[in-house]
């Protein structure tokens, strides 16, 4: 792990008492040196984690993100549906969402206006969204200006080159891994290594397998109904507190639908996701 020693940061390797809980990248600890060994006392709060579902209950992946970057590119296709499935992952998280699209040295002329209404619809919802692309010069420049102070992972379906997003901005990712490898004994083949890269402008990227592998269980209806962050703000109006935004009599949410603040694809992502 990163940790700091009279102003200094360092890489090294650290034992957790048996008392502390599980630890993911991101996450800070208070340290104490036993005999030249470094342990890790206690796990400090966290302000957010990235969880998933598995046999044995919930399971951290991540900890003190503060975006979700979601990555959607064509090919293979971008879909909506998944990318608000990951808003919803986010928002559980206690984290924002930053919507990217990717390739977009391979899109014609068509398709790049649908991509960019698309990424209009997120920006004015409040999300951040780029689009760029990791073949030409200055194709991530879009994406380079919305880390700063940012630390996120990224997300999305196989094949929209999350990889190659971060070797693009992690060009020295292999002396990093063999840095961190020599200095805590984990080889970097280890498939379930973690790793957390400082990004400039105090930004950081989380690198990690379980989060590539990363799906969104089924949430229940309140839930998905709270992180489509435009329908909350119009269900402001609702007459009925337990509206289901879809044939209640004074729905703040239909009125908005009708009058073109909400659009017709989120909402209809937000009935299938919601099952109604």
């Amino acid at each position: 792990m990163a940790v700091q020693v009279d102003g200094q940061r360092t890489i090294e390797q650290a034992y957790p008492l048996r008392s502390v809980p599980l630890l993911v990248a991101g996450d800070r600890v208070s340290c104490e040196r036993d005999d030249g060994v470094l342990r890790v006392q206690s796990l400090r709060v966290r302000d957010s984690v990235l969880e998933r579902a598995d046999r044995q209950g919930v399971k951290p992946l991540a900890a003190n993100l503060t975006h979700l970057g979601i990555v959607s590119a064509n090919p293979p296709g971008i879909d909506t549906l998944l990318i608000d499935q990951f808003c919803l992952a986010a928002h559980q998280a206690g984290v924002s969402a930053l919507i990217i699209v990717n390739k977009a040295d391979r899109l014609n002329a068509s398709e790049r206006a649908e991509a960019q209404a698309m990424l209009d619809t997120y920006r004015d919802i409040g999300y951040p969204a780029v689009l760029v692309d990791t073949k030409s010069e200055g194709g991530l420049l879009p994406l380079l200006n919305e880390l700063p102070g940012r630390a996120f992972t990224l997300v999305g379906a196989s094949g929209v080159g999350k990889s190659s997003i971060i070797q693009r901005l992690l060009p020295d990712k292999e002396l990093r891994v063999g840095a961190i490898s020599a200095a805590t004994g984990f080889g970097s083949h280890t498939t379930s290594v973690t790793f957390w890269y400082e990004l400039p402008h105090n930004g950081a990227i989380i690198d990690s397998p379980g989060v590539r592998q990363y799906s969104v269980a089924h949430l229940p209806p309140d839930a998905v109904r709270k992180g489509y962050h435009e329908l909350r703000r119009a269900s402001d109006s609702c007459r009925f507190g337990n509206c289901t935004h879809t044939v209640e009599p004074g729905c703040g949410v239909l009125a908005a639908l009708a009058e073109g603040s909400i659009t017709p694809w989120r909402y209809e992502n937000y009935r299938k996701l919601a099952e109604l």
